[in-house]
């Protein structure tokens, strides 16, 4: 009798138990569903902030661009400008700009938001999360571009050219330190660089005595390194694989010759005016040269390479000015 009430009590045990199985399965699926779907509206928000940041970040830099291209760009130029780039920058070619902001001098900021492709709403619908009741989400994004015009560069070639030397047409010129005529046809009639001045063969006195850096300022001269051969320190930066680089170039406006005699040999100074975007293609100086297609004849020496404008790293400038003077410009992202 003992052993027949003690199985009557597993039994109804068990039966209490029935259909547990069954209530903690439904209730782990609506966790997990709930839990995929906002996961994947997660991820459909962050890809909807990246298109948006995109959009502001393109939107930014154009306006900036018309802005310092002229006098002054009117605010509808600008808001133009920001909607364009912001549907060339969504996959739906739908985004909304919510402000163009002008107010701050020499700056542009842009903000964009979502705008639904569907019914033009300002939120992000069809997300999965709304099976739990969630509200719709409208997402955003800021970013600000501004430009200066810098006045004090630092160029890792120690050189410095006349602008004629530079031409504006995509193609690669040979621009002379020495030796020939005109470097470019631009300067046919006029003094290329190389015959400016008797002995001044184009290099800058680096800064270091055993680099090759040198620092130039609009509107200040520059000491020339005399002679036809490339400062000391700067042997291993040519031979460090300097083609296909885009380096910035002092220009000069006028040389000591212009100004004041003497003006040879250790005594040149150049006046710079502005900095030149080069991309370096080959070289040949005495000592070391980089001439595959042989452009330089025997008595030339210089670069060779494609003008790429007046523009370069802004990590190489200080001294921003606001003021145009037809010198680079800086333009890019600051938030």
């Amino acid at each position: 009798m003992r052993t027949f009430a003690r199985l009557t009590s597993v039994t109804e045990n068990q039966d209490s138990e029935r259909g547990a199985a069954g209530v903690l399965v439904a209730v782990m699926m609506l966790v997990l569903i709930g839990v995929g779907a906002i996961a994947v509206d997660v991820g459909q928000i962050y890809a909807e902030r990246a298109e948006l940041q995109n959009a502001a970040d393109a939107g930014a830099l154009a306006g900036a661009q018309i802005c310092s291209e002229t006098a002054g760009c009117t605010q509808a130029d600008a808001n133009a400008v920001a909607a364009l780039l912001a549907n060339q920058n969504s996959k739906d070619g739908v985004s909304r700009v919510r402000f163009v902001d002008l107010s701050v001098p020499f700056e542009v900021t842009v903000s964009t938001a979502t705008v639904n492709g569907t019914n033009g709403s300002g939120f992000l619908s069809k997300l999965f999360a709304n099976a739990l009741d969630t509200p719709d989400i409208g997402v955003g994004a800021t970013a600000t571009a501004k430009w200066e015009f810098p006045t004090r560069g630092r160029s890792i070639l120690p050189l410095t050219f006349a602008p004629c030397e530079f031409i504006d047409d995509g193609l690669p010129h040979k621009i002379l330190t020495q030796g020939g005529g005109a470097g470019a046809v631009d300067c046919t009639g006029r003094n290329p660089s190389n015959q400016i001045i008797p002995g001044g063969f184009a290099w800058l006195d680096p800064d270091g005595s055993t680099g090759c850096e040198v620092t130039a300022e609009v509107g200040q001269w520059s000491k020339t390194s005399a002679g036809a051969a490339m400062p000391s320190g700067c042997d291993a930066l040519f031979s460090s694989g300097l083609v296909g680089q885009t380096v910035a170039i002092p220009v000069f406006k006028y040389t000591c010759k212009d100004m004041f005699s003497p003006c040879t040999g250790s005594n040149v100074k150049y006046m710079i005016e502005k900095w030149a975007g080069f991309e370096v293609q080959g070289w040949k100086f005495p000592g070391n040269s980089h001439d595959p297609t042989n452009v330089f004849t025997t008595s030339q020496k210089g670069l060779y390479g494609t003008f790429v404008g007046y523009f370069a790293d802004p990590s190489l400038f200080t001294g921003g000015s606001t003021a145009p003077t037809g010198n680079i410009k800086i333009l890019g992202l600051i938030k």
